[in-house]
């Protein structure tokens, strides 16, 4: 069995192409294409092109099981690598060509996530061995990249924790070209297939029900495509029942999804406990929502309390969102910041549109605005990008 064979029997069918190449010059390319040849494989894509064609390419085609990228002609080979992880799954293997011997070149790509690098020349039986030890059950891993899971919560009911989910996503798939899972985890009272105008899904329901029989075949089945990076995943059970989320199961189904999406975005409903503290623990990031109420102030007190303090890779952040127009009582920004012991990392002003958007299954995201502009610094923030104008200094126009 040759190579490819195996590990499209390890993986299961897919709709994905088993390999792409960019490459630089005729030479490799003519290897490539031997290869492929002698390994019969009938769905590849091999092409002419650099590191930006290949990030051109993966914008609007599905991910591949294997992908080769020539980096000779990259002035900043680094730079090129990162982005072409924000427009590849996490879990496609990455081959890296290059005319270099450079050990230090080598030892940040495979920090960067890259399978392996391969200095040219190369000749089809060293491509057929670098694949080899990338495929199969005695394969070398290379350190392991995954999404990054990302929990928002309210800390009381109604302050908008959910829109501002919604928008984040949209923003973090369409602005910044991530791929992007929306995980309703309140199974009797979803609301996201409402905010992006989808039919109510009963997905999630069915995995848990299902849970040894999850894997990504069937994850693609249940999932629900709100647009070519951003799917939804959300259940549907009736107010009588109790539905069962057993932490396990989220747990395996967030770890799966990390294999395949840049980010999972938990939407974590508001009912205090261990399950509750649970799922927030999964999270690289947890986002607390709040409104400038007492009652805010002080579940925000609590959440903050009962996650601890941030571990290594771990980040808690704190939203003040302004849901209602200003009004005589509310509690200030600064007032808000003495109570909680902390600063308050983004605020979100008033805006009279939010709700007509809510209510209309458009993000608010999809329309320039105050409040776009404040949540495309949070999304830019989790994406690792980070804005050029402080919060302080736009606060000047709007506060």
């Amino acid at each position: 069995m040759s190579i490819f064979a195996r590990a499209s029997a390890e993986t299961g069918a897919s709709r994905n192409p088993e390999l792409v190449a960019f490459v630089t010059e005729p030479d490799t390319e003519r290897t490539i294409r031997d290869l492929v040849d002698e390994e019969v494989m009938t769905f590849t894509v091999v092409r002419r092109g650099t590191v930006q064609d290949a990030i051109g390419h993966l914008r609007t085609s599905p991910s591949p099981k294997l992908l080769i990228v020539d980096i000779s002609a990259s002035a900043m080979p680094m730079s090129d690598i990162e982005a072409l992880a924000d427009v590849c799954e996490p879990s496609v293997t990455v081959i890296v060509l290059g005319e270099s011997n450079d050990i230090g070149l080598f030892r940040d790509l495979m920090n960067a996530g890259v399978a392996d690098y391969v200095a040219k020349p190369i000749t089809t039986e060293l491509l057929r061995r670098t694949i080899a030890m990338r495929s199969g059950p005695a394969a070398v891993k290379p350190r392991s990249r995954t999404g990054k899971v990302i929990a928002v919560t309210g800390a009381r009911g109604g302050v908008g924790a959910s829109t501002l989910l919604v928008n984040l996503a949209w923003l973090l798939s369409h602005r910044s070209g991530r791929k992007v899972a929306l995980v309703d985890l309140d199974l009797q009272a979803s609301s996201l297939s409402l905010m992006l105008g989808a039919e109510p899904g009963g997905g999630l329901s069915e995995a848990l029900q299902n849970i040894d029989r999850v894997d990504d075949l069937f994850l693609d089945r249940i999932m629900q495509q709100c647009s070519d990076r951003l799917f939804l995943l959300t259940g549907h059970e009736e107010l009588e029942d109790e539905p069962s989320l057993a932490p396990s199961a989220i747990q395996r189904i967030a770890t799966l999804l990390t294999q395949r999406f840049h980010y999972v975005m938990l939407d974590v409903p508001r009912r205090y406990g261990p399950l509750y503290q649970h799922f927030l623990s999964l999270a690289h990031v947890r986002i607390i929502i709040a409104d400038p109420t007492l009652p805010s102030v002080r579940e925000t007190v609590r959440v903050l309390r009962m996650t601890g303090r941030d571990d290594i890779g771990k980040r808690a952040l704190v939203i003040l969102n302004h849901r209602c127009p200003p009004a005589k009582g509310i509690v200030s920004r600064d007032e808000f910041e003495k109570a909680i012991g902390r600063r308050i990392d983004y605020e979100i002003p008033f805006d009279r549109k939010a709700l007509a958007a809510e209510n209309g299954g458009i993000p608010l995201a999809t329309e320039h605005g105050v409040i776009t502009d404040m949540l495309l610094d949070v999304s830019n923030d989790l994406s690792g990008k980070r804005s050029m104008i402080p919060n302080s200094f736009k606060r000047m126009f709007w506060s």
